[in-house]
């Protein structure tokens, strides 16, 4: 936890000695504290991520501190530390902000992962802040269509600037939702094309003779509904480039006409006898496996190595989760919207979720969310509502499966962890339906090797 900054108020240095050893074991950078005047001096000396504070301190007491904490640094996490548990106190303390509520005697090893996902707020709420900065500084970069910051997306952009530096036929390749549109759009852009048009056509969205029309044109009277001449988008994307998506779906006397224009550069709208040229440049994608198409005669092998010049693959949503967050922040950037706050629990349950539609689908849920949002900020539980996840593609919410005996200890707390995931990972809920103390399930969870994602508090 290198850089993690705690601080550490009480007036009794027996415990400030404990919890500072302790937690420095942990790598924490520990200051401690004797009172709140001391503690505010530390505070705008060095900068703390979390404090630990005593509610029963003489002078300023526990809640006043935090309060002025929180005014000189309003994304401080406070703990709040107390010998005599009230209800009145606790509320209080939650209103104010503070992370959570301890009453001693508590267990150090509770109190340790209390810590822990205290400064993992305070470390998403920092990112949380700077991502519209970010955004555009990402669009600087190569237009708004590109938002992420994970190496396998950044892999897929490097090589879609080599493909602008290449005036030659390219194939992207994902699946449904994933971004094939605005990866063809940004080698668009930063080719020499870019003052030229770009025209998206998708494959699949037209019968065979009306694709055909599309692609190639046609002269009035060349079949029925026919009225008047019709330029193809081979014409109109001469000099620029035609992006034809879903070319998996092109039908074989399509593939044919299609590789024709690729190889000569000459098309015959329908209707017409004349040959017409053509400069364009063709971007085609795919979510099927065309190597498998050709294999099983449903695509053209020559048309396949026609197209694949260049190739591209844009990884799936789910192998980019560290860009959803980015990706949030833009899609409410760009939205006219005035809500801008989002909970952490909320932003941790859109990274969890497997996204099966991919960008598009997480687009879908963040313009949902912004209509049905009530108050200032999106909650966890509006989130809840807009995404469901089958209990078996969560990732840790499989049932426990035994490869090799077990010992009870070990099967006890493969259990616990199962259940755990089948709550969502919310501790309170998962204690109650096991029927043991929050503390006794922290001690599991925190044995186990590999906790469950974003297990968390009710």
């Amino acid at each position: 936890m290198k850089d993690a900054r705690l601080l550490i108020v009480d007036d009794e240095p027996h415990y400030r000695q404990l919890l500072s050893e302790r937690l420095s074991r942990r790598g924490w950078a520990t200051f401690t504290a004797a009172s709140g005047h001391e503690a505010l001096n530390i505070a705008e000396t060095v900068g703390v991520d979390v404090a630990l504070i005593d509610i029963n301190m003489a002078g300023m007491d526990g809640l006043a501190l935090f309060e002025q904490l929180r005014q000189m640094d309003p994304g401080i996490e406070g703990i709040i530390l107390t010998g005599h548990a009230n209800v009145d106190t606790a509320i209080k303390a939650m209103k104010l902000g503070a992370f959570d509520y301890l009453s001693k005697p508590y267990k150090l090893s509770e109190l340790e992962i209390v810590v822990d996902r205290a400064f993992e707020r305070r470390q998403l709420n920092h990112r949380c802040a700077g991502l519209v900065a970010q955004v555009e500084h990402l669009k600087g970069r190569g237009g708004d269509r590109l938002v992420g910051e994970s190496p396998v997306w950044l892999q897929a952009v490097n090589m879609a600037r080599k493909a602008a530096a290449q005036d030659v036929p390219v194939l992207v390749t994902g699946d449904s939702g994933s971004g094939k549109e605005g990866i063809a759009a940004a080698i668009h852009q930063w080719s020499h094309r870019a003052g030229n048009v770009f025209v998206p056509l998708n494959c699949g969205a037209l019968p065979d003779n009306l694709l055909e029309s599309e692609l190639f044109g046609h002269r009035r009277g060349a079949f029925t509904g026919a009225v008047g001449d019709k330029e193809g988008l081979f014409q109109v994307a001469s000099s620029g480039t035609l992006f034809l998506d879903e070319i998996g779906e092109l039908q074989p006397a399509g593939q044919a006409k299609l590789l024709r224009v690729m190889e000569t550069g000459e098309f015959r709208p329908l209707g017409q006898t004349a040959l017409r040229r053509t400069e364009t440049r063709v971007i085609a994608a795919t979510n099927r496996d065309l190597m498998a198409e050709v294999k099983a005669g449903r695509f053209r092998e020559d048309l396949y190595y026609r197209l694949n010049v260049f190739s591209i693959r844009v990884p799936p949503l789910c192998e980019r989760r560290s860009d959803i967050p980015l990706l949030v922040a833009h899609l409410m950037a760009r939205s006219k919207a005035e809500i801008r706050d989002i909970e952490p629990a909320a932003m941790a349950r859109l990274v969890e979720y497997s996204w099966p539609g991919n960008v598009r689908e997480l687009r879908n849920v963040v313009e949902r969310m912004l209509m049905l949002v009530e108050g200032p900020r999106i909650t966890e539980g509006l989130i809840a509502s807009l995404i469901s996840e089958p209990k078996d593609r969560m990732r840790g919410g499989r049932s426990p499966r035994f490869d090799h005996m077990m010992s009870l200890d070990e099967m006890d707390r493969a259990y616990v962890r199962w259940v755990l995931a089948q709550c969502d990972g919310n501790i309170s809920t998962a204690a109650r339906k096991l029927k043991i103390s929050r503390s006794t399930l922290y001690r599991y969870v925190e044995d186990v090797a590999e906790p469950p994602p974003a297990a968390r508090q009710s």
